[in-house]
């Protein structure tokens, strides 16, 4: 009490600058130090949980991708026995008298399923003579280690499953002594009578599984790689680690002890932030690392500034402590209470300026900013909308199914005629459109690709209509990696042909060429065709924008243009009747 005397009688006989020093010095530092030492903590934990959480995602979808990998290496082995007992019915079993055709139809049938399942780098066929028979000549030097190794001996004792291998290094049945190989084995048998005419080996290139992975320069020094049960890394993007343990010996213990089945598990410790994920089809797990240290690097900048600003503070107090008075002190309380029902409410409060000193126009300027904050939320607000409707459309329009079906009725007319290599090219020249179409979910792809996509979807169309037009595309190498919305081309080249070469009832011809100006790619897609006047023109653009529901046409194409890259982007339409149309698109020269 009597402290508190002293100190009230202090105050009462000190200026107000030195009131205001004692007393705001404190609410100022103190706060800030709480608040900054509370933030950081928080900002801290929150990075290493959405780090983990990322990290989490990332490794589902790697997993994702490698159980495709082993599926279709399984679904590759299961056609090619099918096809292995279909030959034999066919052919007879071979012997050493065997017709040498039969070597080659048997051949030809391990290069056609690589073909069709290109996650298996090479395929071994070897039957109960011993002969071998493989999708490329390496693979059969030393193919005779075979019948001595653990391989031929787990096949010879399986009973027709599907058998895995470790990761490894061989010198017999793969391309190179120096290939890594994740090898699956099987035994073909006869369907009809159970007698084994062979076992089939196929190889998936361990380059095949790293190049899943993540570079460390996309993802803040994130290492990613595969470990097997005894905590050998068996692929990685780092060489020099392959078919060695762990090197850590307390991860490679976690490793080895925490991994459940479909299940992903944290590691934090020895300065690593670590998550693993086990694949559900071979005793594999994903290993996904960051450097902690790395985590906190924005966290040391974040102190700096904490300390700057405290600094800089308490310099303010002292410069500002004899510039403050009561007739202050009334418009910041309530500039003040107006901030907080901003801040807690909605942004429908202002403040109401009384004056035009410095308060004044703070206040001015945060009724400002409020307004611009609600006008920039709305905005938003309508172009997520725009995207996201957007965004269905293209999800929506990237499989036609009357194309698909028109596709596959030319396939079928093809085979009915016997044109086997029109069947070939059109089913290729389809599988790639559907392919490159799908993409991965990527809505951003390279121009060569989209080029691609548009032969595919121009050699099924030239088959369809071989009486109706030609076609030539000519855009220089150097642009096929600039970047491009997916399905940007081939709506217009649709349009082109249903819309200006059909009509016509004479052979057309369609171009797309491509130029590089002024920092802007521009790619011109012309025909031929009917044409149309300025009225018609005018006419189509309104129409397509007057649409209830997101179409796929020439306005989609425009506004997604604009919408991803920009307003001084998009497509620009030039046409005269009977002389044909020519749209343009323009796009950022911007590699991918």
């Amino acid at each position: 009490m009597f402290y508190r005397t002293l100190m009230l009688r202090w105050l009462r006989n000190v200026n107000i600058r030195n009131k205001i020093i004692f007393i705001y010095i404190p609410l100022v530092v103190i706060p800030l130090l709480v608040s900054g030492y509370v933030s950081n903590q928080m900002y801290t934990r929150n990075i290493v949980q959405k780090t983990m959480q990322s990290i989490s995602d990332n490794s589902r979808l790697i997993v994702t991708r490698i159980d495709g990998i082993i599926q279709n290496a399984e679904g590759c082995a299961n056609i090619l026995t099918l096809n292995l007992n279909r030959l034999v019915q066919e052919e007879g079993q071979p012997t050493e008298e065997t017709d040498p055709r039969y070597d080659s139809l048997l051949r030809n049938q391990l290069s056609f399923a690589l073909l069709v399942f290109p996650d298996v780098d090479s395929a071994v066929f070897i039957d109960n003579g011993g002969k071998t028979y493989a999708s490329h000549p390496s693979l059969e030097v030393n193919a005779h280690e075979y019948t001595m190794s653990d391989i031929s001996k787990q096949l010879i004792a399986s009973s027709g499953n599907n058998v895995w291998f470790n990761m490894q290094k061989r010198d017999f049945l793969t391309r190179t002594p120096e290939q890594t190989v994740l090898t699956l084995g099987k035994k073909v048998s006869d369907i009809e009578t159970g007698k084994t005419l062979g076992w089939l080996i196929l190889n998936i290139d361990e380059n095949s599984l790293s190049n899943i992975f993540p570079s460390n320069e996309t993802y803040q020094s994130e290492v990613d790689f595969l470990t097997d049960k005894k905590g050998t890394v068996v692929s990685s993007n780092e060489t020099e680690a392959l078919l060695k343990p762990v090197a850590n010996a307390t991860l490679r213990n976690w490793i080895l002890d925490s991994q459940k089945p479909g299940q992903a598990s944290p590691y934090q410790e020895d300065g690593i932030l670590a998550v693993g994920y086990p694949l559900s089809k071979l005793n594999l797990s994903l290993i996904s690392q960051v450097p902690i240290k790395e985590l906190y690097r924005e966290t040391d900048r974040i102190q700096l500034f904490i300390l700057l600003l405290i600094a800089s503070c308490l310099l303010l107090v002292l410069a500002s402590a004899g510039l403050l008075s009561r007739t202050i002190a009334s418009p910041i309380v309530r500039l003040t209470r107006t901030m907080r029902k901003v801040k807690e409410e909605s942004l429908d409060y202002s403040f109401e300026v009384k004056g035009n000193d410095e308060i004044g126009m703070l206040g001015e300027g945060f009724n400002s900013m409020i307004v611009r904050i609600r006008e920039l939320l709305n905005e938003i607000g309508i172009e997520q909308r725009q995207k996201r409707e957007y965004e269905l459309a293209l999800i929506q329009a990237q499989i036609k199914p009357h194309f698909l079906y028109n596709t596959l009725d030319v396939i079928y007319a093809l085979s009915d005629m016997g044109r086997t290599k029109d069947v070939k090219r059109t089913t290729k020249a389809l599988a790639d459109f559907y392919r490159i179409v799908l993409s991965k979910g990527q809505e951003i792809i390279t121009l060569g690709e989209e080029l691609q996509n548009v032969r595919d979807y121009l050699a099924i169309q030239r088959i369809r209509y071989t009486d109706v037009f030609d076609y030539h595309i000519e855009v220089p190498s150097e642009l096929h990696s600039c970047a491009i919305l997916k399905l940007t081309l081939q709506p217009l080249v649709e349009n082109a042909i249903y819309h200006g070469l059909k009509p016509a009832n004479r052979f057309g011809k369609l171009t797309i060429t491509g130029v590089s100006r002024d920092g802007k790619v521009q790619i011109t897609v012309k025909d031929d065709g009917i044409g149309m006047d300025e009225t018609k023109l005018a006419e189509l653009w309104k129409r397509e924008e007057k649409q209830s529901s997101p179409s796929f046409g020439l306005h989609s194409v425009h506004q997604r243009l604009r919408l991803y890259f920009g307003e001084h982007y998009g497509v620009q339409i030039n046409s005269q009747p009977h002389q044909g149309t020519e749209i343009i698109i323009s796009l950022p020269e911007e590699k991918l």
